[in-house]
């Protein structure tokens, strides 16, 4: 359910990072992926009813962010410090769809 899938690198908690859009359209995100998690943080993982995989952001080192369009050039390494200081300053929504 995502697409123009790029990692951007690994957080200081061994997490890996990614920009990403979903199928549907919007913004560019900056995230991980759950189907990595379950590997490694399986405790950060919420399956769903459906069948889908959450990330439960709450639970690792960095947020899923959005990013305006204007940002969309960013570097790897400051989109993961802006998805990182999301996460240390609190995340409006820690559960996020992983798929």
């Amino acid at each position: 359910m995502k697409t123009d899938i790029r990692r951007l690198g690994t957080s200081a908690e061994g997490i890996p990072v990614y920009a990403f859009r979903y199928i549907w359209g919007g913004p560019l995100f900056v995230g991980t992926m759950a189907q990595d998690l379950l590997a490694i943080r399986p405790e950060a993982v919420i399956a769903t009813r459906s069948g889908y995989y959450m990330v439960d952001y709450g639970k690792l080192d960095i947020a899923m962010i959005s990013l305006p369009e204007d940002m969309s050039s960013l570097t790897a390494a400051a989109a993961m410090a802006l998805a990182a200081r999301a996460a240390r300053i609190g995340s409006p929504v820690s559960v996020q769809p992983a798929i």
